[in-house]
């Protein structure tokens, strides 16, 4: 049986794989949402095969360029092809137990990304057409990692728009987490994102080489990750803050079970900040949670953004260092890039830019869908 169609009004120009529904035209029959179709342009060129669901604004979502009648098949060896990069071409599980095994679009599953936390593996879905053939993929994992235990995690937002039958969600499973020689406590499935952010992992890394003599100030701190590595890059003093109570815990924790002493503390950053000796800290680290989720929200989470560097700046000695994150999407590198020179410009101080870097190779980017690329870290020096 073949496939039904659907007719994209516009000649497609491009392989971008989204398609918003006034781009659609309307199906002669009626196709049931989630569905799994045969996509062509007005010309009739054939863009690829996708998932349907007319309930979303977002309505078409390519996954494969060529015609595909046996999507659990497909799906499978694309899940196969996304555990062979990550076990053997980059070789992770030499370094850490914690990684992103399929990252959306850049792996080829719309609306699913699932990150393995030592032997849990935390699905996070946002599209009714792959939770219909997740059955086979969590089948496929069993098979190859004995003894793993599956979590599937909704959002809430992206269930209600695609009209997605919700599940429960999972009670966290408390797994221990590897990474380059330091232990985690994570509760995977709870918390933030799937349970660890694993996509900061080279960032932490990084922070490492750093932090030499050093005294460093971690701000949403989460697990305390960033300060961790800052102790074992030799730094001379760490200070680890969060709003997040139980963040503070889980750090404390992290920090004795890998016998590090940092002084850790419940704070804001912003009330930290305004309260920071000038010059006390010359590696400030800037993590905060996701500001900006769509684009009603951007010019607010940009002024955070903004305002939140600028104090940092303000207090950083000539030589100093700020590595400064968003994980918000919706802000482009652009935009962040411009936002904290605004927050150097109200500073009064001149930087420069080390290094632009983002998400680890585990969460590949597909270059013709660059939403996919979501994480942003500038690491800047003072000049004076």
């Amino acid at each position: 049986m073949s496939i039904p169609e659907v007719v994209i009004q516009v000649r497609v120009r491009g392989r971008h794989p989204w398609f918003y529904r006034k781009m659609i035209r309307k199906p002669e029959r009626a196709l049931p949402a989630g569905g799994i179709v045969r996509a062509v342009d007005r010309d009739g060129r054939v863009i690829g095969t996708g998932f349907y669901n007319p309930r979303s604004e977002l309505a078409l979502r390519i996954f494969s360029p060529g015609i595909v009648e046996d999507a659990s098949a497909h799906f499978v060896r694309a899940l196969t092809a996304a555990f062979h990069l990550r076990e053997q071409v980059l070789g992770l599980p030499d370094v850490t137990n914690a990684y992103r095994v399929v990252h959306a679009e850049g792996d080829g599953f719309p609306g699913l990304v699932l990150d393995r936390l030592g032997d849990a593996y935390v699905a996070q879905l946002s599209t009714l057409g792959m939770q219909k053939v997740l059955e086979p993929l969590g089948e496929w994992i069993l098979q190859h990692h004995r003894g793993a235990r599956l979590l599937l995690q909704q959002d809430e937002d992206a269930a209600k728009r695609e009209g997605m039958e919700r599940v429960p969600r999972p009670s966290p499973v408390a797994v221990e987490v590897t990474e380059h020689g330091l232990r985690y406590a994570v509760q995977a499935g709870g918390g933030h994102k799937t349970g660890f952010f694993a996509d900061q992992r080279d960032n932490r890394m990084y922070v490492r080489s750093l932090a030499k003599g050093r005294s460093v100030l971690d701000l949403c701190c989460n697990a305390g990750g960033f300060a961790m590595n800052a102790l074992v890059g030799k730094a001379r003093s760490v200070l680890a803050a969060d709003l997040d109570e139980a963040a503070v815990e889980q750090t404390r924790a992290n920090l004795s079970r890998n016998k590090l002493r940092a002084d850790v503390v419940h704070a804001d950053a912003f009330d930290l900040l305004r309260e920071l000796e000038p010059g006390s800290r010359d590696l400030i680290v800037l993590d905060p949670p996701k500001w900006v989720r769509s684009k009603d929200e951007l010019e607010q989470g940009l002024a955070r953004y903004r305002d939140l560097n600028r104090l940092a700046i303000e207090k950083l000695p000539p030589g100093g260092l700020l590595v400064t994150c968003s994980c918000s999407g919706t802000v482009s590198e652009e935009s962040f890039l411009r936002t904290i020179a605004d927050g150097a410009t109200q500073a009064r101080r001149d930087l420069r830019v080390l290094a632009h870097r983002g998400a680890g190779p585990d969460h590949p980017f597909a270059l013709e869908c660059p939403e996919t690329r979501y994480l942003k870290v500038i690491v800047l020096q003072v000049r004076g």
